[in-house]
């Protein structure tokens, strides 16, 4: 029945031959069309497509929500909060070029590394290295240092050799 086609509006003869009885092959031949007169390996293809599909919309519902738990700031975000939509990450933020400086962010102005992003911790020595463009991000005016709890002001850039 696939093999003849989706062209097909009613069943043939053909079941007599193989010994069928009429409502058996009708019962198959409405199967079929529903299928789109899909051979098996066109269905198994069809099905494998079918199950990649479903698992990149079920990876990307994942990122989504990853993305909708931690705000621009790093801290996460209460499902049942209200946020600042300019707090939240959107597709322009997860496509920014790193290359590209942030937008006018006032944490921005004074934290240029000029040790190509290292700072370390004037109170306990902990080094955080900072990829360019990243700044207003990871070294916003709330950052404490994970080891001391000191603040930011307490960060000085630091030559390191790599």
């Amino acid at each position: 029945v696939a093999e003849a086609g989706p062209g097909q509006t009613k069943i043939t003869d053909g079941w007599k031959s193989l010994g069928l009885k009429k409502e058996m092959a009708t019962k198959i031949f409405e199967d079929t069309k529903a299928l789109g007169f899909l051979s098996r390996s066109e269905l198994w293809r069809k099905e494998e497509q079918d199950i990649a599909r479903n698992q990149m919309d079920a990876e990307e519902a994942a990122m989504e929500k990853l993305r909708n738990s931690i705000d621009k700031d790093g801290n996460v975000i209460d499902p049942d909060a209200d946020v600042d939509p300019d707090k939240k990450f959107n597709v322009e933020d997860l496509n920014r070029n790193a290359d590209v400086e942030e937008k006018d962010d006032d944490d921005a102005g004074d934290i240029s590394p000029s040790s190509g992003g290292a700072k370390e911790c004037g109170k306990c020595g902990y080094t955080l290295f900072i990829a360019k463009g990243r700044e207003g991000r990871f070294f916003s005016s709330g950052f404490v240092c994970p080891e001391c709890g000191a603040g930011r002001d307490q960060f000085k850039d630091v030559d390191i050799e790599v």
